[in-house]
């Protein structure tokens, strides 16, 4: 067995190049060939990717976070788009939402699923926006999620407390919009405060943002909040960690294969936790399209 692990050395809080000599260690022990290349800069996992992905490898590893993974996947797309080998996680980051999809214990557990050689078809979603496109694992947001996640990059030195810095600002400033929506050929107008479209089940890590979400029923979850006061925000924040934020009044969800958000007013986007593109957007789902393993 070949392995190529991309390595996200700042992922967790730098503890990506300690994890990623464990994993070596771990890989060559079991007699697994291994290579490991750490990035050094934002963009380069996507170009060694993009390049390797036809390589002579028995698969890629991405050893970080959900945006790793994001990065990862989104070369090995434009490198091969049948994707002829197999994808396995190693969840460093400070989320992993995906890897708890794949119900990874541990990295000890993320390594031994890979030494197995067992691999699973999931689902990935693409997103076309500005005359361009990219694919996602995880979620792809925008409204007062995103707005949320564009505050809390710009105060990281704050660590977990950049997040809620994020939502009190945008929640004094909350505001709805028109939002014009296709799912599958059914068309409706709602006045909207954030849409997210899921293929798994949880964002930040414990959120159950879409707790009825699979990675592979070949179908996107859609969960809408519409118009809501400030302080409905606030006290309905702890329900996202219990996934009981759906029983909300203001709270919609839809589940399809294709689909088209264009709000009045253009909104930045967050596929998978990244910062990336602007609607209005058209959404699909591309059903069992990468192997993982797992």
């Amino acid at each position: 067995m070949k392995i190529l692990m991309l390595v996200n050395p700042r992922a967790g809080r730098k503890k990506g190049e300690r994890v990623a000599q464990k994993a070596r260690a771990a890989f060559q022990s079991q007699g697994v060939e291994m290579v490991c290349c750490c990035s050094e800069q934002a963009g380069q996992l996507s170009e060694l990717a993009e390049r390797e992905v036809n390589g002579d490898w028995d698969g890629i590893v991405a050893l970080g976070g959900d945006g790793t993974l994001f990065e990862v996947i989104n070369g090995m797309m434009r490198g091969n788009p049948e994707l002829p080998i197999p994808l396995g996680v190693l969840p460093v980051g400070s989320g992993n939402s995906f890897s708890r999809d794949l119900d990874i214990k541990s990295h000890d557990h993320a390594i031994a699923k890979i030494i197995a050689g067992h691999t699973r078809g999931v689902d990935l979603g693409r997103c076309t926006c500005d005359h361009s496109a990219f694919h996602f694992i995880n979620i792809l947001g925008f409204g007062f999620v995103s707005d949320v996640a564009l505050i809390a990059s710009a105060h990281k030195r704050w660590g977990d407390l950049s997040y809620l810095i994020g939502v009190f600002q945008m929640v004094r400033r909350l505001q709805s919009y028109p939002l014009e929506v296709e799912i599958d050929g059914r068309q409706f107008q709602r006045d909207n405060v954030f849409v997210e479209i899921c293929n798994s089940t949880k964002t930040g890590g414990t959120m159950h943002m879409a707790p009825q979400a699979r990675i592979d029923d070949g179908l996107l979850d859609v969960v809408l909040l519409n118009r809501i006061t400030r302080l409905r925000v606030i006290t309905s924040l702890p329900k996202l960690y219990k996934g009981t934020h759906l029983q909300l009044p203001e709270v919609e969800t839809f589940t399809g294969r294709r689909m088209s958000f264009r709000p009045a007013r253009s909104k930045v986007l967050t596929p998978d936790g990244e910062i990336l593109g602007r609607t209005p957007i058209q959404v699909s789902v591309l059903p069992g399209k990468l192997r993982i393993f797992g």
